[in-house]
């Protein structure tokens, strides 16, 4: 990673939520919640945009 997409904010938050959402989706599963299932789709959908996002902050830097 370079410096651009540590210091983009946005892009932390959405990587920093997807892995407090991915621990609380393995809680939810080891208790027998079925909640757990949503928690994995909003990470995806999340870690995708976070991507996105860090993606074209690198390709910024590299133009």
């Amino acid at each position: 990673m370079n410096l651009e997409i540590l210091k983009d904010k946005k892009t932390l938050l959405g990587f920093s939520l997807a892995f407090l959402m991915s621990i609380s989706a393995i809680i939810l599963a080891v208790a027998g919640n079925g909640l757990w299932v949503v928690f994995i789709l909003l990470n995806l959908l999340l870690l995708a945009f976070s991507v996105r996002r860090a993606d074209q902050l690198s390709k910024a830097r590299g133009s």
